[in-house]
């Protein structure tokens, strides 16, 4: 995976770090400052959630090599997402966001995912055969 063939899950993270704050940006230039901070909240929900399956994914691999891999990924992945989904529930329950603003900073991460596999695409390539 070290030949660039494969994206990174932190080359992502990285990659939609920089479209999170454009994206906030310029929704600050040409929405308003409620859209623009709903989109670095939706966009950082997505960066923590990326991060955690990323850690889980690795939790669990290191768990299957123990032997215990299973139950692991059966309580895991599953509450991760009733975590997330209640967090985002409590956001707009409780807060006035912009649910256009959440939006787009949400879909920064698969604009993110599509340019980097891109990427990658590009690179293994031009890898010598």
């Amino acid at each position: 995976m070290s030949d660039g063939a494969i994206p990174t899950l932190s080359q992502i993270q990285r990659l939609n770090a920089i479209l999170l704050a454009a994206a906030g940006v310029l929704m600050l230039l040409l929405v308003s400052p409620a859209a623009s901070m709903s989109c670095l909240i939706g966009g950082t929900f997505v960066i923590a959630n990326l991060f955690v399956l990323g850690w889980l994914g690795r939790l669990m691999l290191a768990a299957a090599e123990r032997g215990g891999g299973p139950a692991l990924a059966l309580i895991a992945m599953p509450l991760k997402l009733l975590l997330v989904g209640g967090l985002i529930y409590l956001v707009f329950a409780r807060t006035g966001i912009d649910a256009m603003g959440f939006g787009v900073g949400v879909s920064t991460q698969l604009v993110a995912v599509m340019i980097e596999t891109c990427r990658a695409s590009i690179r293994r390539r031009r890898l010598p055969v």
